[in-house]
């Protein structure tokens, strides 16, 4: 072992507060006893209250690593590292880059970043980040108006540190692929390679890795290359957009959404929406004061509403939802089309993907489509939830007509239900109309029928159901009783891996597509549903899709 690393006070564990000693004191306690050994502490920056007051207008949990770090600077011994993550939060989809990097001018510092996609899909959503750690590697801070970017900070150069660093937070584990993801794998390749050299482009490195992974065709190499490149905007539009952060549930497993969950409570993930207004103002003049740990240059950027980029003005400042951004947009409306985007982005990944049939061996080919087809359809879960979370909010339509319609679906509760019963899910934007069906008990078999009222013709038809931790339900969906496919709701033991769910909600909720079915108008659909455990093999709807129409 070359050293310790050490996390202190956060999240109700103990820390050198717990024994009235400074965060220096318990980092150099350790430090002391490795330095004979030519040891290194790694001292993680992630120390904050999780009981913060939401009503307090000024409290603000992205403020605590500089509250809690500037005045110790000079106090950590010489084989200390203090180690920041990139943003002030807690690994974000986008987050600004953390202050604490400008505010310690004689301590030894490292960036974390996070390859394990915590907030970000957890490996079941093809998500590149190095495009993402590069809005913090390459920021220029300013400080005392001199250049001063974070990669040459990190490395010791900027402040004239004798240590520097890099860490991240990797979820390597015994599956045969490492991260679970064949295609999650180029996270781990690039952190490495901007570890060594924080100047390469990230594309660059995407081209390296899918060489070295997939071999010399240039059509494989130049496929993977846009679908990756293309994957953190559109992950990015289809959960949290403009600085709001990712909406996932932050109580729960920090996977689906939930967006009710970042406020009204002690963690500080506030959003502060209501139905006329929505971000976190955290400007000096007005807000939390955060905009002031920053400094001067970069400080009057953020606390003028005009100069703050689009892409964060929700994290700098609390606007209307009618709020006009640079683009033209209204606030609400940006959300409503970014979700869209993001959406249809994620549906296309599936048919790039499927144009590489044949060149990649088929044990990868058919483990990747299968994380790209379940992306597809959870980017569509995401999508419904949160536009629908804030159209329920605000009361103001979306302009194109697209939010709460849906002119291809059949609610499952609107169907024919034998050993079936309508339930309400919670939270309510995690089903499409707020409703799904489950059996009446785990040893009833459920039935939903209906007569399709929609011209001749050849769909895909998508069922969108919920895949509950605990329980393996069987459905079979048939058309005049002729069978399409059925499907297992095995989420709890398939190869995806995310933190499963033991509710209906954003997590579980899923879809399956069988593609080219054809239809007669007034043909029978039929799904069967067989519970197992406790899963009561819900359903939440039917879409049918003549070709080239997304959901």
């Amino acid at each position: 072992m070359a050293g310790y690393l050490v996390k202190a006070d956060s999240e109700g564990q103990p820390g050198p507060d717990t024994y009235n000693r400074t965060l220096a004191q318990g980092a150099n306690l350790f430090a002391r006893a490795l330095q004979p050994h030519g040891g290194v502490l790694m001292f993680r920056a992630f120390v904050y209250d999780d009981n913060l007051n939401e009503s307090d207008w000024k409290a603000d949990r992205a403020k605590a690593a500089v509250e809690y770090f500037k005045d110790l600077d000079g106090q950590f011994d010489d084989n200390v590292v203090v180690q920041i993550k990139y943003g002030p939060i807690d690994f974000q989809v986008r987050e600004p880059t953390s202050p604490l990097f400008s505010n310690l001018f004689h301590t030894n510092t490292a960036i974390e970043l996070e390859v394990s996609q915590e907030y970000l899909g957890q490996q079941c959503h093809l998500v590149y980040l190095p495009p993402l750690w590069k809005t913090v590697l390459d920021f220029d801070l300013r400080v005392n108006k001199k250049p001063s970017v974070v990669q040459d900070i990190i490395s010791g150069e900027r402040f004239n540190r004798s240590l520097g660093g890099w860490a991240a937070v990797v979820n390597v584990g015994t599956n045969k692929t490492w991260l679970g993801s064949h295609l999650s794998m180029s996270n781990l390749y690039a952190y490495g390679r901007l570890a060594w050299n924080p100047t390469v482009d990230s594309e660059q490195i995407l081209e390296e890795w899918t060489r070295l992974t997939f071999g010399q065709n240039e059509i494989i190499m130049n496929e993977i290359i846009a679908m990756s490149m293309d994957s953190w905007p559109a992950y990015e539009n289809y959960t949290g957009n403009l600085g709001i952060q990712t909406l996932t549930d932050i109580l729960y497993t920090h996977y689906g959404p939930n967006p009710a969950t970042q406020d009204n409570n002690g963690w500080g993930q506030w959003t502060r929406a209501d139905h006329l207004s929505v971000g976190m103002d955290r400007t000096v003049w007005n807000g939390t004061g955060y905009t002031g740990q920053y400094p001067d240059e970069v400080a009057q950027i953020y606390e003028s509403l005009e100069t703050t980029p689009d892409d964060l003005v929700l994290w700098f400042h609390h606007v209307p939802w009618t709020y006009r951004l640079k683009s033209g947009e209204t606030v609400i409306q940006h959300f409503y089309n970014a979700h869209y985007a993001g959406a249809d982005t994620a549906q296309g990944f599936i048919s790039q993907w499927e144009s590489l049939e044949g060149l990649i061996d088929g044990e990868r080919y058919e483990a990747v489509r299968t994380r790209l087809v379940y992306q597809a359809g959870h980017a569509i879960v995401w999508r419904d939830a949160i536009n629908n979370f804030y159209y329920n909010m605000t009361g103001i339509p979306d302009e194109a007509g697209r939010v709460g319609h849906h002119p291809w679906r059949i609610e499952a509760e609107s169907m024919a239900l034998d050993g079936y019963q309508t339930y309400a899910v919670s939270p309510f934007e995690a089903a499409s109309n707020l409703t799904a069906i489950v059996t009446m008990s785990n040893s009833t078999v459920g039935t939903a029928k209906t007569i399709l009222e929609v011209p001749s013709g050849t769909y895909d038809i998508g069922v969108n159901y919920y895949d509950l931790y605990g329980g393996q339900s069987r459905w079979t969906l048939s058309v005049n009783d002729k069978a399409v496919g059925e499907w297992l709701g095995d989420m709890d033991h398939h190869s995806l891996g995310h933190t499963p769910s033991i509710y209906l909600d954003g997590h579980s909720a899923s879809r399956i597509t069988f593609r080219d079915v054809k239809i007669q108008h007034s043909d029978e659909l039929k799904i069967v549903g067989q519970p197992n455990g406790v899963e009561p093999a819900p359903v939440d709807y039917v879409v049918l899709l003549p070709p080239g129409v997304i959901d």
